[in-house]
């Protein structure tokens, strides 16, 4: 209902309380509880009298059919949401042997790494998840390095020059933070592969992330639309998780080393260690851990210094 609304606001036209629930066939009490919510969920409305609602400005709503028409694997189950907890915890408890694609207008409790939470306004970034299955575990190694090439090379050939990686997975623009992923499994008969990734597009003033960050509309004069977006995205990933059975980590290295922001400079590594670890970064080795101080670490939270 809530993408009901947003499409008949789109023109950016007043519109009064009597209209919108004619339209909608809803009442003025439902009607109030939607655009509550839509307000609460970040979305800019100007209300010129206490009975007349207009959007401040047009929003990018996700279209399933445009999306689902210009993927290249068909057999992709493909689901698309207004609200919802997570798009992360939706594929992991849904059962498929396909690949399970969800992207969501708006999550509720969005997942980023460390239990960090992810912040993305109703519409304004991508928030999608995709669940793929493996025979083993030993696939995951250096996966989600692999994955992060990925998205920074999808966004390089969009035209974002000064795209760079922070090790494991965070894509950055200019030290300001533009798209994360978060990588999470099950193995039971199979393995199940979660990769979860949240990228920024045309964010409004968020006031609760504890980090600089950046949006693709700030950095291109125009941006894709969310269903370009997230059209490349899925097919660019899918090929990534069909193919690395086979390939491994080393197809992507070169990439890597291209995008790599550390390598070379003083870094502190946060990890299960009591004592934090400072070197040099020299890259990372074939299974994706980092190297600092010519030892490798796989996991952990990275600091420039």
């Amino acid at each position: 209902m809530y993408q009901q609304v947003l499409k008949i606001l789109n023109n950016r036209q007043i519109y009064t309380t009597e209209q919108l629930v004619v339209k909608l066939s809803i009442n003025s009490n439902k009607l109030k509880k939607i655009i509550n919510d839509l307000v609460s969920y970040g979305i800019k409305l100007n209300q010129p009298t206490c009975d007349t609602y207009q959007l401040i400005e047009t929003v990018d709503l996700l279209d399933i059919k445009k999306i689902r028409t210009k993927l290249t694997n068909k057999l992709v189950n493909l689901e698309v949401f207004d609200v919802i907890n997570s798009t992360n915890e939706y594929v992991l408890t849904n059962i498929t042997d396909k690949p399970l694609v969800c992207i969501a207008e708006y999550q509720t409790a969005g997942r980023g790494r460390q239990g960090n939470k992810w912040v993305s306004p109703y519409a304004s970034g991508l928030c999608l998840s995709i669940k793929y299955n493996y025979a083993n575990l030993n696939v995951l190694n250096g996966l989600s390095i692999a994955l992060a090439v990925t998205i920074a090379r999808m966004l390089y050939d969009l035209g974002i020059d000064e795209i760079g990686l922070k090790w494991p997975n965070d894509i950055l623009w200019q030290q300001r933070k533009l798209a994360g992923l978060l990588l999470e499994s099950r193995c039971n008969k199979n393995c199940e592969v979660v990769i979860g990734i949240g990228i920024n597009v045309k964010m409004s003033l968020v006031n609760n992330i504890s980090q600089p960050w950046i949006d693709l509309a700030f950095i291109l004069k125009q941006p894709p639309t969310r269903n370009i977006l997230a059209t490349n995205l899925i097919n660019s990933c899918l090929s990534t998780l069909l193919a690395y059975p086979n390939t491994g980590l080393k197809p992507f290295l070169d990439d890597w080393n291209f995008f790599d922001l550390s390598y070379g400079k003083l870094v502190t590594l946060y990890n299960d260690n009591k004592t934090p670890i400072k070197g040099i970064a020299t890259g990372i080795n074939e299974d994706g851990a980092i190297l600092i101080n010519n030892e490798s670490y796989i996991c952990g939270s990275l600091r420039f210094d």
